[in-house]
């Protein structure tokens, strides 16, 4: 998730309490129930997302945009083995992530990630962690210099009132904007040529399913529109529902245009690698890399470990450890699956998350020191090897 868990379950529990005002309902504009998956965005040559859970006669595109489009030999992989990295979700908690980065570069052993792949906040160090360490001093600004008045503007009257959300995105729009300018997006599109795979999760909020998004297919396109829909992406992925604006997406099954409504990727997925029903196994081998030590690297930019306090039944704080509570057993669940689909699969998958001695408690949404403070205990961690839980995959024999 993207913001702090406190303020979240203070918004949910404002409209237990009182409700929302107005109806809006979007049928007219929202793509069928019936035809809803032929449905995409417009001037790509190539299918530039898929459904993380799709089945049945959706698996067949699933597969083939993995074999064709993700999994081809980068030139690292060339030398070495697969590294996927995997960024979660976690609000201004990403300076953990950031720090991991950053740290992993001074260590001098950070590979280059032949696939990256990030959720809400982890969507926003994603592009940055892709493109390498010449871009950790943006990770360092992004996480130990934002406020809250660069994210999010709240209104809570006009949410009231009809409006399905408390905060405009309008400041985290103009920041994605600023970071994730033109040369980044072109810098992006640059690896995605070299066999490398950028892809960031949202929440088609809709059909209630995770979506993954090529972010390099859509960087090479190099268009205004490509640009600005990446930009979009993102800020969906980051966009909690109540708390702050879905993100409207047009779409067209190539005689209608329609409006997907887009949301945090961490509703559906804290944390993911590639889609279950995929089999990497087989990939690799057909790909010439099963013989490699192919790895998943996880950070998880939350605590999962359990935490012990006496809990007041002020409404307030008892919303805020439920949803807290809620987002690591998910959590938990993803981090799971994924140790299976790596035990199933071949690969080593080692873990880094918040350790539970990181007690600093954060003043604001985003609060520069608090941020500070856990970017350098990421850096720490991610100096050194021993911050590694290693090889998870054998947890779930």
């Amino acid at each position: 998730m993207f913001a702090g868990t406190k303020t979240v379950c203070g918004v949910l529990g404002f409209f237990i309490l009182f409700g929302c005002g107005g109806q809006h309902d979007r049928t007219s504009v929202a793509p069928p129930a019936a035809t809803y998956e032929s449905f995409a965005p417009a001037g790509y040559p190539h299918p530039i997302r898929v459904y993380e859970d799709a089945d049945g006669d959706e698996l067949g595109p699933l597969i083939e945009y993995y074999e064709t489009d993700v999994l081809p030999p980068s030139k690292s992989t060339r030398k070495g083995g697969l590294n996927i990295l995997a960024l979660s979700g976690g609000g201004q908690d990403g300076a953990f992530g950031a720090g991991i980065l950053t740290g992993w570069t001074q260590m001098g052993k950070r590979p280059v990630f032949d696939i990256v792949t990030g959720i809400s906040t982890g969507a926003l160090i994603a592009p940055f962690a892709f493109l390498g360490p010449e871009y950790d001093d943006q990770l360092r600004h992004i996480y130990t210099q934002t406020s809250t008045s660069d994210i999010a503007r709240f209104d809570v009257m006009g949410a009231i009132f009809g409006r399905g959300y408390v905060a405009s995105t309008r400041p985290l729009a103009q920041s994605i904007e600023n970071e994730l300018d033109d040369a980044v997006i072109r810098a992006i599109a640059k690896e995605a040529r070299n066999g490398r795979s950028l892809i960031i999760g949202t929440t088609n909020i809709d059909a209630e399913r995770p979506v993954l998004w090529d972010i390099g297919a859509m960087a090479q396109v190099d268009t205004q529109e490509s640009h600005d829909l990446i930009r979009k992406v993102v800020l969906a992925s980051a966009s909690i529902p109540l708390l702050f604006e879905p993100v409207s997406i047009p779409v067209t099954d190539g005689t209608t245009v329609r409006e997907e409504l887009h949301v945090d990727g961490g509703l559906t997925r804290e944390i993911f690698v590639y889609p279950p029903l995929f089999d990497m196994r087989a990939a690799l081998s057909r790909h010439g890399l099963a013989s490699h030590r192919n790895t998943i690297w996880l950070i998880h930019n939350k605590r999962l470990e359990q935490d012990y306090k006496p809990q007041s039944t002020r409404l307030k704080d008892m919303a805020s450890r439920t949803l807290a509570m809620l987002i690591r057993s998910q959590s938990i669940g993803n981090i799971a699956s994924i140790g299976f689909l790596a035990k199933r699969d071949g690969l080593h998958a080692n873990l880094q998350s918040i350790p539970a001695s990181f007690e600093a408690v954060p003043k604001e949404v985003f609060d520069p020191e608090y941020m500070s403070s856990l970017f350098q205990t990421g850096y720490q961690l991610g100096s050194n090897d021993e911050g590694w839980w290693m090889d998870i995959q054998n947890y779930y024999d």
